[in-house]
């Protein structure tokens, strides 16, 4: 005798979509997208690349818009501005932008939707302590879309005095095998705290990291900086680079130091535990072991972003079983 089918439930739909960039589901709002919407929201100057041209409307405060600007990166189109803390309906959104403690201008965004489901929207948060920008808030949501490319390798991040010992150690190793140092760094604060402690005659910064820094020293609050623009860096020299832009051609002996960015492990789940969510959808960041620290609090972790980004946490995913 056959057994009756048992009536399964339906499969909860999911808050976010990747399409091109982060689509909040139901809604005609992107976040940090790769091409033109109805709505986005653009959550640091940092998180576009070169050329972005916009049919739809951009979301973001003033200063990221005056810094997309400084920076060449101003896309086109009508832009919707908006200050931190001030909630605002957009059609049957209700919206808020709120410090994500990062750079100057960069905000986190709040979401309510029509089906009372709120999502955050945090970008590349950051919880260093300065007094150059607000620091770092959280709003209780039920979803969370996160960048922390520094979680599966630190738990605690080093610390400042760490950073500049090891900048200055893998320098002095440049000099010594006559080849270019690369920093890889797209956290404005974070230069604007090291840099001054370094004591180097000249910095050399990419184009972009120098127009953003130029812009930035107009902001009350922001230290003075001796920089110069470059796009490449002779034996011995020191250049900085964005993360979020590609890498010149460098010779094969050049050394490439990343400092980290974001939050560590430790500080994603204090961010994700604050915020009262139970799924994390993470764009930088997902590991077995992040989603086992986020588990252990009964919060869910997956990745979100392109399908080839996908497929490499698949691969990475399946070699640690």
């Amino acid at each position: 005798m056959s057994q009756p089918s048992r009536k399964q439930s339906p499969k909860t739909p999911k808050a976010v979509l990747w399409r091109q960039g982060v689509h909040v589901a139901g809604s005609a709002l992107w976040c940090d997208a790769l091409r033109a919407h109805e709505l986005c929201f653009v959550s640091s100057a940092l998180a576009l690349g070169k050329s972005r041209k916009r049919a739809g409307t951009l979301l973001c405060t003033p200063t990221t818009l005056q810094l997309l600007t400084a920076m060449g990166r101003a896309p086109q189109g009508p832009q919707l501005l908006s200050p931190l803390r001030r909630p605002f309906f957009w059609g049957t959104l209700r919206l808020e932008l709120f410090a994500s403690g990062s750079d100057p201008g960069a905000a986190s965004l709040w979401v309510k939707l029509p089906s009372e489901e709120r999502v955050i929207f945090a970008g590349l948060p950051s919880e260093l302590a300065t007094s150059v920008v607000e620091p770092l808030q959280v709003r209780q949501a039920d979803s969370l879309v996160i960048a922390a490319p520094s979680a599966p390798l630190y738990v605690e991040l080093p610390s400042q005095a760490a950073l500049i010992e090891q900048i200055l150690s893998s320098l002095s190793e440049s000099r010594s095998r006559g080849v270019s140092l690369i920093v890889r760094c797209s956290s404005l604060i974070l230069l604007a705290e090291l840099l001054p402690k370094l004591k180097l005659p000249c910095v050399k910064l990419s184009v972009e990291l120098h127009r953003a820094l130029t812009f930035c020293q107009t902001l009350p609050g922001f230290p003075t900086i001796q920089t110069v623009s470059a796009r490449a860096a002779k034996p011995g020299q020191l250049l900085f680079w964005p993360t979020t832009s590609p890498l010149p051609k460098l010779p094969d002996d050049s050394l490439l130091l990343t400092l980290p960015d974001g939050l560590s492990l430790s500080g994603l789940v204090r961010y994700a535990r604050a915020s009262g969510v139970r799924h994390v959808y993470l764009t930088a960041g997902f590991e077995p072991s992040v989603a086992a620290k986020l588990a252990a609090h009964k919060i869910v972790a997956e990745p979100i972003g392109p399908p080839e980004q996908l497929g490499l946490f698949a691969s990475a995913s399946s070699s640690l079983l």
